[in-house]
């Protein structure tokens, strides 16, 4: 259950934040849930990767703890969530 609660609050902020996100960048397209799920899941975990590439904790950056690492992930979702939406929305252009 450890390993699967940073992907589920990647979700979330995939669901809750990526549409938002979205919005704010100029994507046009309608950003379901599902997507922003994925979206979200897929952000936090390229976000992982990539900051674990360049030795660089965003939890750690805004001052460590087991709260700051669970906002860093809903931060990492939504930023993933919001990014897939404007390419689906371009896409279906």
């Amino acid at each position: 259950m450890q390993d699967l609660f940073p992907l589920l609050l990647n979700g979330v902020g995939g669901a809750v934040l990526g549409p938002i996100l979205m919005k704010l960048v100029g994507g046009k397209g309608n950003l379901g849930t599902i997507m922003g799920l994925i979206g979200g899941v897929a952000g936090g975990v390229g976000a992982g990767q990539l900051s674990e590439m360049v030795n660089l904790d965003l939890a750690s950056i805004m001052g460590g703890g087991d709260m700051m690492r669970m906002l860093a992930n809903l931060i990492e979702g939504g930023v993933g969530g919001g990014i897939l939406g404007v390419l689906a929305g371009k896409i279906a252009k």
